[in-house]
Order: C-alpha cells, then sequence, then structure tokens
C-alpha cells in the first residue's frame, strides 16, 4: 500500500501555525484585558486620591468657618456661616459616596463616614449658639470638640490614602505575575512551535531521503529488469532458434530419412507387382514399419509442442510426466494431487505442467537429487503446486540472479494471475499459488 505523505506534513504545518497564530491572538487579547485593568486601577486610584484630598481640603475649611462663626458676635452673620457649613458638608458627603470600596480595608471607609457624621452632628448644634454662648464656650468647643475630630478624620483620609496606594501596588504586581504567567506560556507555545517545525523539517527530510532512495532503488531495479529483459531475450531468441533447430534437426535427420526409407519401399512395391507374394509381403511389412516410426516420431514433436496428455486431465499429465523423468534420469518421483480439485481451465492446466517439466528439467540438470515429489492442493481459493526435492538447492539468490528457468516458470504463474517463491534450503522447493477461477470448468 502506497503511503501518502501529505496528511502528515499537512497535519504538522496546521498544528505549526495554530501554535504561532493561536498564541498571537491571545496576546492581543491579553495586551487588551492587561490595558483595560490598568486604565480601571489608574481610575480606581486617582478616583481615591481626588475624592480624600477634596475630603482633606474641605474639612479644614469647615474649621475654618466654625472658627469665624464662633469669634463673629453679630447676629447677622450667622445664616452665612450656615449656608457655608451647609456647602461644604455637602461637598464632603458627596465625596464621600463617589469613594471607591477599598479591598485592602473595606471598613476604613466606614469609619471615616462614621467619623465625618459624628463630626457633622457634633458642629450642627453651634449654629444656634447666642453671642454669649459663642463667646464663653467658643475656646472650649474649637479646642476639645473640634479639633481632636478633625485630626481623626484627617487621620482616616491619611489612611486611606496609604492603603490606596497599597492596593495599587498589589493590583499592578498581580497584574505583574499576570504577565509573566502569559509570557511563560507564550514562551513555550513558542518553543513547541519551533520543536515541531523542526520535526515536522526532520520528517521531510527524512521522507525525501526515503524517496530519493526509493528512487535510486527503483532505478537500479528497471536497470536490472532492463538487463535481465535484454538477457531474456537473448536466450529466448536462442531458445527458440535451437527448438527449431532440434525440429529441424528431427524431421530432416529422422522423419526425412524414414520418408525417404518409405518412399524407396513404396518404389520396390511397385515393381514387385508380379514378383512372388512373400517377397512383396516382406517389403510391404517393411513399408508399415516406417510409416509408424514416422507417426511416432511425429507425436513426439507433437508432443513437446503441446502436450496431448493434457486432454486425459491434469493428474494423468503429471503421472506420465513423473515416469518420464524417471526413465530418463533414474530419480524416484512421486505425485501427489487432491481428490476434491476443482475443474481448472485449459490456461492453468497448460502453466502448471510446463511448469512442472521446467521444473524437472532443472533438478535433473543442476541439483543431484535423490528423490522428487510432486504436489497439487487446494488451499482456500488458491491452487498451490509445489515441486520439491532433496538436492543441493541453489548457491545465489534467486531474486537477484535467475536463470530462463526460473524466470519462464515465474511467468507462467503471472500470466494465470498467480504468483511463484523458491525456498532454498535442504534441497529446494518451487511453490506457485494460483488463485482458483469462479465458474471456470476444465477444458
Amino acid at each position: 500500500m502506497r503511503q501518502r505523505s501529505w496528511p502528515v506534513f499537512l497535519l504538522g504545518m496546521g498544528s505549526m501555525l495554530l501554535l504561532i497564530f493561536l498564541p498571537g491572538i491571545a496576546a492581543l487579547r491579553q495586551s487588551a484585558q492587561l490595558y483595560e485593568e490598568i486604565r480601571a486601577i489608574q481610575n480606581d486610584h486617582e478616583r481615591t486620591q481626588d475624592a480624600l484630598f477634596a475630603i482633606e481640603r474641605s474639612v479644614p475649611r469647615l474649621s475654618v468657618v466654625i472658627r469665624d462663626f464662633l469669634l463673629d458676635n453679630s447676629a447677622e452673620t450667622g445664616s452665612m456661616y450656615r449656608r457655608q457649613f451647609a456647602e461644604l458638608r455637602s461637598s464632603i458627603e458627596k465625596q464621600m459616596n463617589s469613594l471607591p470600596l477599598l479591598d485592602a480595608q473595606p471598613g476604613a471607609a466606614d469609619r471615616l463616614r462614621s467619623q465625618l457624621d459624628e463630626y457633622f452632628r457634633t458642629i450642627a448644634p453651634v449654629f444656634d449658639w447666642s453671642p454669649e454662648q459663642r463667646t464663653q464656650g467658643a475656646t472650649y468647643f474649637l479646642r476639645e470638640q473640634q479639633r481632636p475630630r478633625r485630626e481623626g478624620i484627617l487621620a482616616i483620609t491619611d489612611e486611606i490614602s496609604r492603603l490606596n496606594r497599597q492596593s495599587y501596588r498589589r493590583r499592578y504586581e498581580e497584574i505583574d505575575s499576570s504577565q509573566d504567567r502569559y509570557r511563560r506560556q507564550l514562551h513555550f507555545a513558542i518553543a513547541m512551535a519551533f520543536l515541531l517545525g523542526v520535526a515536522v523539517a526532520l520528517a521531510t527530510i527524512r521522507r525525501i531521503w526515503s524517496l530519493e532512495t526509493r528512487a535510486e532503488e527503483q532505478q537500479r531495479a528497471t536497470m536490472r529488469a532492463e538487463g535481465e529483459l535484454r538477457s531474456l531475450s537473448g536466450q529466448l531468441m536462442r531458445a527458440q532458434e535451437d527448438e527449431r533447430r532440434a525440429i529441424s534437426r528431427e524431421l530432416h535427420d529422422e522423419v526425412g530419412q524414414m520418408l525417404t526409407g518409405l518412399r524407396m519401399e513404396l518404389g520396390a512395391l511397385d515393381k514387385l507387382r508380379s514378383e512372388p507374394a512373400e517377397k512383396f509381403r516382406l517389403h510391404l511389412e517393411e513399408a508399415k514399419t516406417i510409416a509408424e516410426q514416422v507417426m511416432r516420431t511425429v507425436r513426439s514433436i507433437a508432443t513437446g509442442l503441446r502436450p496431448s496428455v493434457l486432454d486425459l486431465g491434469l493428474e494423468a499429465a503429471l503421472n506420465w510426466q513423473a515416469r518420464h523423468f524417471s526413465q530418463r534420469t533414474g530419480v524416484p518421483s512421486s505425485v501427489q494431487i487432491d481428490a476434491d480439485l476443482p475443474a481448472l481451465p485449459e490456461t492453468y492446466l497448460t502453466s502448471m505442467y510446463r511448469i512442472v517439466q521446467e521444473a524437472l528439467t532443472n533438478t535433473a540438470r543442476h541439483s543431484s537429487a535423490t528423490k522428487v515429489d510432486i504436489r497439487v492442493r487446494k488451499e482456500d481459493s488458491a491452487l498451490v503446486l509445489q515441486v520439491v526435492d532433496d538436492g543441493t538447492g541453489l548457491s545465489y539468490d534467486w531474486k537477484n540472479r535467475r536463470g530462463l528457468g526460473l524466470i519462464g516458470m515465474e511467468e507462467r504463474a503471472r500470466e494465470a494471475g498467480g504468483t511463484m517463491s523458491v525456498h532454498n534450503g535442504a534441497g529446494l522447493t518451487i511453490d506457485v499459488r494460483l488463485p482458483i477461477p469462479a465458474g471456470e470448468s476444465q477444458v
């Protein structure tokens, strides 16, 4: 199965781009969030400081109004001081309402509000004093009532201001900590993108190297195949010429001579018409004998071209071939064929017959075997043909160095849609597997 590299590379590149793109989007969002948080911190800090500054400025002014009122004994100016007191009180309460709630010490604002309310309650009755009461109680009121409360209020505003600065620094520290965490995450994402990029690059280099190596191997295999093809073509041409020469020699030397002898005998018979019957009969028998020899020779040549024994079936053909092999070589041979074999087409019969013929020829020439076994059996949906001998086997790798016989057997197996393998060890095993065709019948 061909391996496809582009899905892996696409996944790697997509992951790398995602690792680059997502941190970029996250950085933009983080920057916007940090900007909003910093603006909120600054606004809260400024609002608190402005409110505290306004309160700290208004409280002394309120003290001045009270002091001036107590020291002014005229009855006509009381409403003016009362109005100034109301305006300053309203301004202070407005600033208190706008004062943000401190998360560091929320009770500080409540204590400030309580102190201011107590301060206002203490001061409010003074505006109802008569000139004599103001003359008598002004010094005591300013020293014992107003000053301590005013200083308490200012002390609380100083405390709130300090707490506000602490909260401001702490919130900035939290932002810095968050920024550090995000920076580490960003560095991690960048490192992962870099490592993934390196991995994709290495995988690409390895894949390219593998493809180049495979291309070189295929090129070498193609060159070997071309060399084998040229060699095979030459061998086939020589084999064809040898076969033609052998057929020509047999026809000329044997058939031709016998036909010449037959013609001479027929000529002699024509001259012996008036001779004694016994002499005529002898020449007639000789002519019949020569004709039978011609028939056997022609049948032998025809059998070599297309074995007529195949018409009797595969088992009969292989048994005939095994007997003929044993008679020629003296090597015992056996044939084992399963009884439940399906009917096979003519192409299968011819291919299996020729493969066995070539395997026996190789055994007789090269193996020095003492016995040969021919086996045919059915395995699942395949037909298995094995030719096994106990000879010396092959002294080379048959895949890289093959003779004409092995190539011919492999090609016959391939033409029938099957495969051939050679098992070389204690002897040699030719293993051919052919798919059983569906719906075929023996020819």
